[in-house]
């Protein structure tokens, strides 16, 4: 996988019921190949704010939205490289940022929160 940071890309996203799903098999036939990533895993935890704004935006369909979520790929451990992203999508172009972070040191910063949200208390 790349180390990019930055990305820049058209999506187009497609409802199909199971029968035009098998039809398009079909006609893609040996073209349609599996790569190297088809199979693995992607996990993703999106974030929002308490009221649910990001996603309550998001499904208005409007011109700009955006999203901030963590991603792994595969199954992880504690040293695994973990990502959070930013993704915007503006007039269905989406601009995507990403830093990478290593597992072990979201569970930390996970457990310092925990304890001054408890000693808040």
């Amino acid at each position: 996988m790349k180390n990019e940071t930055v990305f820049q890309r058209y999506e187009f996203k497609y409802l199909l019921t199971r029968d035009q799903q098998a039809r398009l098999l079909a006609a893609a036939g040996e073209d349609l190949r599996p790569d190297v990533y088809s199979h693995s895993s992607i996990r993703n935890l999106y974030l929002d704010t308490p009221d649910f704004r990001l996603i309550r935006r998001s499904l208005e369909k409007p011109v700009y939205k955006e999203k901030l979520r963590l991603r792994s790929y595969g199954r992880t451990d504690r040293d695994s490289p973990v990502f959070m992203e930013l993704k915007k999508k503006y007039r269905s172009i989406v601009y995507k940022r990403r830093v990478s972070f290593i597992k072990k040191w979201f569970q930390k910063k996970k457990s310092e929160i925990k304890k001054s949200e408890t000693q808040k208390s």
